[in-house]
């Protein structure tokens, strides 16, 4: 084999690694999104899956260390390395707002809002497209490119559905206290979505790079 050859060899061997990294974390936060739906009335009966939220988010937590420790130790990326570390970044966050919402149903002792479940499902739906764009980034980037676009389209709707959510909270009757945390998870909601909306971002900055 010649020099050049081999060289090229070594330069595009991590390539699936690196994928494979981000698909990994990608897929970790549809999972938590999905648990996220399951979250019933009473908030005593919900600790098992706030635990699971909490494991999930370790496991992204490990997937990213370990990307980043490619990053450090790799001489040739598939992408710019801030490119991937910004992708990675920004799929933990959606992650880590998943938890966040678990987290605080958990520590204000209250069942989800309504909605709660609505929107989670618009969630999952952007995260897996989220996930299926990283899919598709070294093969077929224009595929990614369509998957970045209908992920942007969760945080629209999920736009919608949080104002109609928080304009329902503050007509109803209920205590002021509860008010508040009830729109504290409203807000988590959101972000989660604004968070699909800059992986996507991206996503598409990786496409556009590669074009």
């Amino acid at each position: 084999m010649s020099f050049g050859r081999t060289f090229k060899a070594l330069t595009k061997s991590n390539d699936r690694r690196f994928v494979s990294l981000l698909s990994t974390q990608a897929e970790l936060t549809v999972r938590a999104l999905q648990v996220l739906e399951k979250f019933g009335p009473e908030a005593a009966d919900n600790t098992v899956l706030v635990d699971q939220l909490k494991e999930i988010e370790r496991e992204g937590d490990a997937a990213r260390r370990i990307l980043i420790d490619e990053l450090l130790h790799t001489y040739a990326t598939p992408f710019d390395r801030e490119d991937l570390f910004g992708l990675s970044r920004a799929i933990d966050d959606i992650l880590d707002a998943a938890n966040e919402t678990a987290v605080e149903l958990a520590m204000y002792r209250i069942g989800p809002p309504a909605g709660l479940s609505e929107m989670a499902k618009v969630l999952t739906e952007g995260a897996r497209h989220i996930s299926a764009a990283v899919g598709e980034l070294l093969d077929h980037p224009a595929v990614a490119a369509d998957h970045a676009v209908r992920a942007k389209r969760s945080e629209n709707r999920i736009d919608g559905l949080y104002h109609q959510a928080v304009g329902r909270l503050f007509d109803s009757k209920a205590e002021m206290s509860q008010i508040l945390k009830s729109r504290e998870i409203y807000r988590h909601l959101k972000n989660s979505a604004d968070r699909i909306d800059r992986a996507a971002d991206e996503i598409s900055v990786i496409v556009i790079k590669r074009s």
